[in-house]
């Protein structure tokens, strides 16, 4: 009940303006908006996305479907929470409910609403920043050395926990995209901010406009 009220799902943000008539998006947001709706530059919307055609009002920008997405181990979680180096988390395989296989590593596509807000990422915080999870999918579109190494750790992204039944038709669709691009999406998923929470935008980093 408490999910249907408008309090809940106010769909008042600037992109929520925008498509009202009474928020006009700067150059970098339109140039990101653009990017995640196509289907020939990114993979965005073909599993954030719910509605079928873009720019419709109420998406929630997951359309709730299971995803194994090769999300490396986050090590400093594992370490903490005591399961040890060997545990692996099979996401939608470890409900009692589910022995298919082909579920194992999958984790339930998030929705983007409020997404620059709602740091640590992916199903196990594994990345701090916004920008390192549109870097991460970026990796699948390229074979650049640079891309292949986590801006947070200086380092090479890390293996998939799980290997199997990941969504390489999906991960590898579209094109690699260039730090202008990257900063555009950013920017667009920084719109998708609920109208109460928008000051709180002031205190995270900016997307650089360049």
């Amino acid at each position: 009940a408490l999910e249907r009220l408008e309090y809940f799902s106010p769909f008042d943000s600037r992109y929520d303006r925008y498509l009202a008539g009474t928020y006009q998006p700067t150059e970098q947001e339109e140039l990101g908006m653009t990017l995640f709706f196509s289907n020939q530059f990114t993979n965005c919307n073909q599993c954030h996305q719910l509605k079928q055609f873009p720019n419709a009002a109420g998406e929630t920008f997951t359309n709730y479907t299971y995803q194994n997405i090769g999300v490396p181990v986050n090590k400093a979680m594992r370490a903490a929470n005591g399961l040890g180096a060997s545990h692996i988390d099979h996401g939608l395989l470890d409900h009692p409910d589910i022995d298919d296989p082909a579920q194992d590593g999958k984790f339930k596509v998030s929705g983007l609403r409020n997404v620059a807000l709602t740091a640590p990422y992916m199903h196990n915080g594994v990345f701090k920043d916004l920008k390192t999870v549109l870097l991460f999918y970026n990796k699948f579109l390229t074979r650049s050395s640079k891309a292949q190494i986590n801006p947070e750790t200086g380092e090479p992204w890390g293996e998939p926990e799980v290997s199997a039944n990941l969504a390489l038709e999906k991960l590898e669709a579209g094109r690699a995209l260039d730090d202008k691009r990257i900063a555009a999406l950013e920017a667009f998923l920084r719109m998708l901010t609920d109208r109460r929470y928008e000051p709180l935008l002031e205190f995270q980093p900016s997307v650089d406009p360049n």
